[in-house]
């Protein structure tokens, strides 16, 4: 960790997060990104980076969506227990 300043002269510490494995949360009103430990302790950071580059790793078990007018990502239709057209269940 280093000592920065801020604009408004207030000193805070800074980690430089690149290459950091974690899970994006949201809570009711925000998210956040959770980073686990050794011991699975975990620290929450509050996501103020406007433009952060993900990736989504193979095996997240996660989907992109669309109805035709929106589109969202959520977990893939195996965990969520969603059925294809003929009736079966994802896998």
């Amino acid at each position: 960790m280093e000592k920065v300043t801020l604009k408004s002269g207030k000193t805070i510490e800074s980690k430089d997060a690149s290459g950091v494995k974690g899970i994006i949360i949201r809570s009711e009103s925000s998210y956040f990104f959770r980073v686990y430990g050794k011991e699975q302790e975990f620290t929450d950071y509050a996501i103020h980076h406007d433009d952060l580059a993900v990736t989504i790793d193979k095996d997240a078990l996660a989907s992109f969506y669309s109805d035709g007018e929106k589109q969202w990502i959520d977990h893939s239709p195996s965990v969520l227990g969603l059925k294809t057209r003929s009736g079966e269940e994802t896998n």
